[in-house]
């Protein structure tokens, strides 16, 4: 097949073109303000929810900072058949949380320890990041049963569980709710504070503040919670350097997790699917031929084998951040060589404990008001490509089913309650039913191309 290159590109300085040291480091500084926080997000918010120690986090907080550093180096380098070889940046995935949350829940209910439920959830990403390795060598399989249309409505589960979770943050954690405080009407200023900053930023010109608009939200809701007496600041009792020590946090490992996880690299697959081809539109390369087929590949084996790495450095699933994407369409700037850079930030960043202590800060309903935005953009993106698969008749129904049981078992999970326990492990998760139902709704009543307009 012919290689067709994106037409009217607006690339300034290409793949493998060499720009200024001063170019370069502005262009690596865009990127790390569009993914700083997006990065450690995940850390403090399953942390957050096992109830760790101010030093535990700290340490998931920092090893996701240094290993995306190094899966991002992956990802650009190309070490034989890994990697884009893109401009692709990595950073650990918010779309697990969904899944994590229901492992701290029940582990929570089991009387774990949070290094028991944190070592579960690592040891449950590293097997299951098999699935998504395996998928890299089967993109013909995926985009006949995932289609555009099935592939929408998981974003858009996925998003509308994590607002859930955001929720919980908003009114002041899981703390809150022991204490019989949550929802204070401090907490919900404080987060609709953060979001409302965020919304804002958002609708700049300036691309500064629009890319670190989630990391800015945050700063100004610490401050302000801080002005109101809302900052505890913990007792510094670490090293000023760490270094990563493998399987730092013992993993552990349940059979009832495997397929819900699994779903979420299939659903992180897709994502990689969307976030190359994005990658390679707006860097002026093919996005059809030989050439995009095997960075489509090395990028989706990557994300697996990354993945794998973030867990023995107790950290969670990697995945491509799409938001790189405006930033290289903004400086028009493609070059590997700014991802270098990028991922040598990250590595230092997270080799500085104080780095992410400094997030460690950052109030729970703070921290609840900026996801808050950001999880709603995740179930917007969804909808956003349900759209263009078009809202025909077929496609409707197959919506419509798959929303509907969902979105049931995720309002209402007594539903499930006379069920066996495997089956409510298994069907408890929203995402994963609405998954299924979409996959055999669009069997049953057949793709939109094959109605009669």
């Amino acid at each position: 097949m012919t290689e067709s290159k994106r037409v009217g590109s607006d690339v300034l300085f290409g793949l493998e073109a060499k720009p200024p040291l001063r170019v370069a480091m502005g262009a690596a500084l865009q990127h790390l303000l569009a993914i700083f926080a997006g990065i450690v997000t995940p850390a403090l918010v399953l942390c957050g929810l096992c109830g760790a120690t101010p030093g535990l986090t700290r340490h998931v907080a920092g090893m996701s900072l240094l290993i995306s550093g190094v899966s991002t180096f992956i990802q650009i380098h190309r070490f034989g058949g890994v990697g884009s070889g893109l401009l692709s940046i990595q950073g650990t995935s918010s779309g697990f949380i969904a899944v994590y949350a229901g492992m701290a829940a029940a582990g929570l209910a089991r009387g774990d320890s949070a290094e028991q439920m944190l070592g579960l959830m690592l040891g449950m990403g590293l097997v299951c990041a098999l699935v998504e390795v395996g998928l890299s060598q089967m993109l013909p399989w995926i985009r006949r049963v995932i289609t555009p249309l099935v592939a929408g409505i998981v974003i858009t589960l996925i998003g509308l569980t994590l607002i859930k979770v955001a929720v919980l943050q908003v009114g002041g954690g899981a703390e809150a709710l022991k204490a019989g405080t949550f929802g204070a009407p401090r907490d919900v200023g404080l987060a609709l504070f953060s979001a409302g900053v965020v919304l804002t930023l958002n609708r700049l010109k300036n691309p500064w503040f629009r890319m670190g608009a989630l990391m800015y939200g945050m700063v100004a809701g610490t401050i302000l919670a801080a002005l109101l007496g809302a900052v505890p600041v913990p007792v510094w009792d670490g090293a000023w350097v760490t270094f990563p020590v493998p399987f730092k946090i013992a993993l552990s490992f349940r059979w009832e997790w495997v397929l819900p996880l699994s779903l979420m690299y299939l659903a992180s697959t897709i994502e990689t699917v969307g976030d190359i081809t994005a990658t390679s539109m707006v860097s002026g390369e093919p996005t059809e031929g030989d050439l995009y087929e095997r960075r489509l590949r090395g990028g989706i084996l990557a994300d697996g084998v990354n993945s794998m790495l973030a867990t023995v450095f107790s950290t969670f699933p990697n995945t491509t951040f799409s938001q790189n994407n405006g930033v290289i369409q903004l400086t028009g700037i493609a070059s590997r060589r700014v991802g270098m850079w990028v991922a040598g930030f990250l590595v230092v960043a997270g080799l500085l404990p104080g780095v992410s202590w400094m997030f460690t800060l950052v109030p729970r309903s703070v921290l609840g008001g900026a996801t808050l935005v950001m999880f709603g953009t995740v179930a917007a993106s969804g909808i956003r490509l349900m759209g263009h698969s078009g809202f025909g008749r077929k496609n409707l129904l197959v919506v419509a089913a798959s929303l509907g049981l969902g979105m049931a078992v995720t309002l209402e999970p007594r539903i499930l309650s006379q069920f066996p326990g495997w089956a409510q492990q298994l069907f408890g998760s929203g995402i994963l039913t609405g998954t299924v139902a979409a996959i055999v709704a669009q069997a049953l009543v057949g793709k939109e191309e094959d109605a009669k307009q």
